[in-house]
């Protein structure tokens, strides 16, 4: 055991002393462009350790209680450094070892802006570094947008449009997406989009609503014109997001997605005619 310490203890100085980082930057897979990630975490080469803020993604060693209560913590403060940092008597659980290519490092969390620390055990790192709320947040936010389906608007009666009479809507995109599923630092994650559609009919009504809308004889957006004329509607597609990480969660994309196209209804004159 003491000849697995000095071994451990050597490593890690050797590392030190040749200036290596062990900062893992946000890592995304092949479908994954991350672009400018607002990430708070920082690797001290100094301390051999990471600091940084936010929801923590801890791996699946740890107990299910802890790894949602440090996930879901935005505000919390949290350290990852020597698993050897807590005492000499902690030093035992170094012979526990990490898969080949992982580090063993002590986790610890603050509630209370670093006042105190509470010890979470040792976890094991894989070579792509600590993994955050907030990395993947900032991972997925293209494929997001990328896999959002084209608003096309339909209206039916497509001619003949008369007043009193409804004109059946729809955006032409569906009321629930598949989950889009990737793999970012080695952690599946799993993105899930909603969508919201507001309509401005043209003549000083809308309609907003969760359901994209539908053929004749579906009636669930349509709209009933007073008078003639032609009329420009608009559609908004409005599109928010939940993700789960290795099944914490889920947690919501901040950004908003908006989509928006026009059409012209043209509405005729509808005539009375007297039959003898």
């Amino acid at each position: 055991m003491r000849q697995l310490l000095l071994r451990h203890v050597l490593t890690s100085l050797a590392m030190v002393a040749a200036g290596l980082s062990f900062l893992g930057a946000p890592v995304a897979s092949a479908a994954v462009r991350v672009e400018d990630p607002v990430i708070d975490v920082i690797g001290d080469d100094e301390r051999d350790r990471y600091v940084g803020t936010g929801g923590l993604i801890l791996p699946g060693s740890v107990d299910e209680g802890t790894r949602v209560r440090v996930a879901g913590c935005l505000d919390c403060r949290w350290r990852l450094d020597d698993p050897c940092s807590a005492g000499d008597s902690a030093c035992t659980s170094v012979v526990r070892g990490c898969p080949r290519g992982q580090r063993l490092l002590r986790a610890w969390i603050s509630e209370d802006l670093g006042s105190t620390w509470v010890d979470l055990g040792v976890v094991c790192i894989p070579p792509a570094g600590v993994v955050t709320v907030a990395q993947v947040e900032a991972a997925i936010h293209d494929q997001f947008e990328a896999e959002l389906p084209p608003t096309s608007i339909r209206f039916q009666p497509t001619t003949g449009v008369l007043p009193y009479l409804p004109v059946i809507f729809q955006s032409g995109q569906p009321r629930h997406l598949t989950p889009i599923v990737s793999t970012i630092a080695d952690r599946v994650v799993v993105l899930t989009p909603q969508a919201q559609w507001s309509w401005d009919f043209g003549d000083g009504s809308g309609l907003v609503t969760d359901h994209p809308g539908a053929s004749y004889p579906d009636f669930s957006v349509s709209h009933i014109y007073g008078r003639g004329g032609r009329f420009p509607v608009v559609l908004t597609t409005t599109w928010t997001a939940t993700f789960t990480i290795d099944d914490l969660g889920p947690f919501t994309v901040s950004h908003v997605i908006t989509q928006q196209e026009k059409s012209l209804v043209s509405v005729g004159q509808g005539r009375a005619v007297l039959v003898p």
